[in-house]
């Protein structure tokens, strides 16, 4: 409508194809439907997911609530476009950042021990992590992996909050406008993110580092057949491709194109954290729901500490997926769900 006017979408007899694979769509649709009623005990009453291609941004299936005919519960709303805390499932930018930067290494030691952070003009802001426990000097990459929140502060504490941003921004967050509207808590899930921005930012780890933004349609025509607008999966893959062959080369102005959000080395180094499973195994047991047998997966869980927000987005070169799951009147989830690896996962 905002590209061809409400007169020519409504009785202009476009034909519109869009990049949704309808069996995916369809299979994605029942499995969430299914889970969501098996949650219900656990007062889990709505959820979302969105599939994509991160090469070339394709849209692959998009499910915006368990049942769209369900107005009772809000069918109408599309989740993946409305901003919702992320929860820990936004750390991983954090941690990119201090890879980029070089103010860290995955074998960098960080004391999760009890801590407190003075901000000017705030109380005492003073994290816990999710088990209520401590666990002294951790590497980088198993305070990732197994999403302690203390080591994820002192991290952005290092960055800064302005960094953070900066890094979000350019790999596709949007509504993060204004740091100073931000604390510490950023890098635990303080600042809202939509779920297709999320989708982005995680194909940025999936594509080396390069940002591919989303792609709803491949084509558009009039009545009479003339084409308006077509879009090309296979250049859009090869553009990826050639960023990557040479990764330091400077990135097009226009924003339909892929542009490079972090280097190849930080995009790599973040995506094996997130397929560790021996770095997440101490929060998240060897045999978790995060493993898939036989498939080497990056993942990522994130709970708001009100547990109105549980997220899980995985990825390969080929594939992503993010999930949300909640109630859209905020009403908070069973704490069962404070792991991570049930509900969304």
């Amino acid at each position: 409508v905002e590209k061809y006017g409400e007169h020519l979408v409504e009785r202009g007899g476009m034909k519109v194809t869009t990049t949704l694979d309808y069996q995916l769509q369809e299979y994605a649709q029942a499995s969430l439907s299914a889970e969501i009623s098996a949650l219900e005990d656990l007062r889990v009453g709505n959820g979302a997911a969105v599939i994509t291609h991160p090469k070339t941004g394709e849209i692959l299936a998009m499910v915006g609530s368990r049942d769209y005919f369900d107005q009772e519960h809000d069918g109408n709303v599309n989740v993946t476009t409305r901003f919702r805390q992320p929860g820990s499932s936004i750390k991983p930018v954090n941690y990119a950042t201090a890879f980029e930067t070089g103010r860290l290494t995955p074998a960098s030691v960080l004391l999760d021990v009890p801590s407190c952070f003075v901000v000017t003009g705030q109380p005492l802001y003073c994290p816990k992590n999710y088990d209520g426990a401590f666990h002294g000097p951790v590497q980088a990459r198993f305070a990732l992996g197994n999403s302690y929140n203390i080591p994820a502060v002192k991290t952005l504490a290092v960055n800064s909050i302005e960094s953070m941003i900066a890094t979000g921004s350019a790999m596709g967050i949007t509504g993060w406008n204004d740091p100073t509207h931000y604390g510490l808590s950023l890098t635990l899930g303080g600042g809202e993110v939509r779920m297709i921005d999320m989708a982005v930012a995680f194909g940025v780890f999936a594509n080396q580092g390069v940002k591919v933004p989303l792609q709803p349609i491949l084509k558009v025509e009039d009545q009479g057949g003339a084409v308006l607008e077509e879009f090309n999966p296979q250049s859009m893959e090869e553009r990826v491709n050639e960023l990557n062959a040479a990764p330091h080369s400077a990135s097009p102005e226009n924003t339909s194109k892929p542009t490079r959000a972090l280097s190849r080395e930080t995009a790599y180094l973040i995506s094996h954290i997130l397929l560790d499973n021996n770095a997440r195994s101490a929060a998240f047991g060897s045999s978790s729901q995060l493993v898939i047998p036989g498939k080497v997966v990056s993942v990522k869980t994130g709970t708001t500490n009100d547990l109105r927000d549980n997220w899980t987005i995985g990825f390969t070169p080929s594939f992503l997926v993010a999930v949300w799951v909640g109630n859209n009147d905020n009403t908070p989830m069973h704490p069962y769900l404070v792991s991570g690896i049930t509900g969304a996962a």
